[in-house]
């Protein structure tokens, strides 16, 4: 009776767990070719990861969407030099000369960034 009603409440807490969502990425850095960053935004308003890396240098960001929402992908203090733009399934790209250092990933769609939609970019 008691190991049916511990699993009981784990199950229902898993759930809440699962249906209030959270960050969808790994909270690890993404692979990839050190010059491309690949970006996918998700209808929950989320990210693929928390965290990407790229070499310093020439980056290219491929942006793309899984649902249907439209989201953006900007840099914290960089949003004149590159703003993409998905919705619908679609992708989009755009290439920046960044310097080492760190650097913030957002979505600049009213309340998206603040419901979780940003991420960190590391440049080595």
């Amino acid at each position: 009776m008691r190991l049916g009603r511990t699993l009981g409440v784990t199950i229902i807490a898993l759930g809440i767990l699962t249906a209030c969502g959270g960050s969808g990425g790994n909270g690890t850095d993404s692979p990839g070719d050190g010059h491309t960053v690949h970006v996918q935004a998700f209808d929950k308003q989320d990210y693929n990861a928390d965290g990407f890396a790229a070499d310093a240098g020439e980056i290219t960001f491929e942006f793309s969407q899984v649902g249907v929402q439209e989201h953006t992908l900007t840099i914290e203090g960089m949003e004149d030099e590159m703003r993409l733009v998905v919705k619908n399934g679609l992708t989009d790209s755009g290439r920046l000369t960044l310097e080492p250092g760190r650097y913030i990933l957002y979505c600049d769609i009213a309340g998206h960034r603040a419901s979780g939609m940003e991420a960190r970019l590391t440049v080595n």
